[in-house]
């Protein structure tokens, strides 16, 4: 409806088509092994800000809502590479699970490498020579991405879910 895409234009956001939305398949797959079989539209803001909707989300009315936010924060794409927001990466850990397939690169924290990292803390942690994204893990939980360089793992999680006190 002209409605629904006034709302897209003036919040910025454009509807990736079925090639862009290849190339971030693609890229995903060689970074974790993995993208969900389900039929979801993804738009992308000024800011690379990938948001993932279900595809019948052009059957509502949006006259009649007054909406914030818009899908699901899935991922940042930049150049050659997409970084999972924390609830991206625990959406693709849901979806493989259900779909019976493992992730790769995921890495798993102790405790005491979990609490550094909830502070903000970047950790030291030798995991080979290659830079990558990798997703964590704590326990049986995915619980976000980071990125790998050089013996360290980046810390990439929002100030919002930092804290103290996380188990």
């Amino acid at each position: 409806t002209l409605s629904y895409l006034l709302y897209l234009i003036m919040q910025k956001l454009i509807i990736l088509n079925t090639r862009k939305v290849k190339k971030i398949k693609e890229i995903l797959i060689k970074q974790f092994g993995f993208f969900p079989k389900h039929d979801y539209a993804f738009l992308q803001n000024e800011k690379n800000r990938i948001f993932m909707v279900n595809k019948d989300f052009g059957r509502i009315d949006l006259d009649k809502l007054r909406i914030d936010r818009f899908g699901l924060y899935f991922a940042e794409h930049k150049d050659n590479h997409v970084r999972l927001s924390k609830e991206g990466a625990q959406f693709l850990a849901r979806m493989a699970k259900e779909e019976k397939k493992e992730l790769e690169n995921v890495f798993e924290l102790d405790e005491p490498e979990m609490r550094t990292y909830f502070k903000g803390q970047d950790l030291i942690k030798d995991l080979g020579s290659e830079a990558r994204l990798i997703l964590l893990k704590y326990k049986k939980d995915i619980f976000g991405c980071a990125k790998y360089k050089e013996g360290k793992i980046l810390n990439f999680l929002p100030k919002i879910h930092r804290g103290e006190v996380i188990l």
